[in-house]
């Protein structure tokens, strides 16, 4: 199989499974299902293969962080419209939290934070860390690119139709100006993106060591998932809530300007950074869902543990 195949295939597979899978937002008996699979591919899969060839083609380097949060707000914003929907099946405690202008602001900090991360950037970067032959090489050609945006495109206005609240068959349907307002972020965020590819970031600060780009990756994903939910149901000022959020973003700003563009920064120092991400997914979250009664949580973490760990030991021998 060429590599460029297997590429492609990987940057279906991985972010459906990082996205959904490991987060448990599709439990593995749901995720297994056949038409699961399939369409969390399309937008999963072929948003994050959209935003890679999109990073080769302008040769970006940091901009390539806001097509990621776009696609966040494309997903969440405009598919499942969760941004605006208090009855959404996931919101838990966050349900109505916060809520200004239509909007429940924490749950839309946290997913743009999970899957400019989760969903696209480290699977972007376990395959980048597999094949560095294909650096800046496009995968798609004209019609495959056409393919993947027909694929997102179409499975964004599907979900738009059709889903709904928790425990109601009935589509939900917000403020046509907050779905409005959703696809002008997701357009300026993707032109801020091709705009300020050239750009270059390189930071020449100090260098910590690969174990604290993995320490920091475990405890921004920790603190970036708890946070809110801890806070709403204690009942804290959702000022307070939002503002602590926003210092967690920027400290992910940080870390990425000082650490992660260092130009000291090495394969240890990078493989670190993604191992932490899915460590914590692994072995703190999964088997607490697992202990909460959603079964094969734990085998899941446990086999994305394992694979992460062969995965590091390829690329650092490479």
């Amino acid at each position: 199989m060429r590599t460029e195949t297997k590429a492609l295939i990987l940057l279906l597979l991985l972010p459906p499974l990082t996205g959904e899978l490991l987060s448990a937002s599709l439990p593995p008996l749901e995720f297994l299902n056949p038409i699961s699979i399939f369409f969390t591919v399309l937008i999963y899969g072929c948003g994050t293969l959209l935003i890679r060839e999109a990073k080769a083609r302008w040769r970006m380097q940091w901009s390539v962080i806001l097509l990621a949060m776009a696609y966040g707000i494309l997903e969440e914003g405009l598919m499942v419209k969760s941004f605006f929907n208090p009855c959404w099946i996931d919101m838990g405690s966050l349900s109505g939290y916060a809520m200004f202008l239509g909007t429940q602001w924490p749950w839309v900090i946290f997913l743009i934070i999970f899957h400019a991360t989760v969903s696209t950037l480290i699977p972007l970067t376990i395959v980048a860390m597999l094949f560095p032959q294909l650096e800046n090489k496009p995968l798609l050609g004209k019609k495959g690119t056409a393919l993947a945006l027909a694929a997102v495109a179409f499975v964004t206005i599907l979900g738009m139709a059709v889903f709904g609240s928790a425990g109601s068959d009935q589509p939900f349907f917000p403020n046509p100006l907050l779905l409005i307002a959703s696809f002008i972020a997701v357009a300026v965020l993707s032109w801020l993106a091709i705009k300020f590819s050239a750009s270059r970031i390189t930071s020449t600060g100090k260098l910590l060591p690969p174990i604290a780009f993995g320490l920091f990756a475990f405890a921004f994903q920790m603190v970036n998932l708890l946070l809110p939910n801890q806070f709403a149901q204690a009942g804290i000022n959702p000022i307070a809530t939002i503002l602590s959020q926003l210092a967690i973003a920027a400290a992910g700003i940080a870390f990425a300007y000082s650490q992660l563009l260092n130009k000291g920064a090495t394969k240890k120092h990078l493989t670190a950074f993604v191992f932490g991400t899915i460590l914590f997914y692994a072995i703190i979250f999964d088997p607490i869902v697992d202990l909460s009664g959603v079964p094969f949580m734990l085998a899941t973490g446990l086999t994305a543990l394992a694979l992460s760990i062969v995965w590091r030991n390829r690329v650092l021998k490479s």
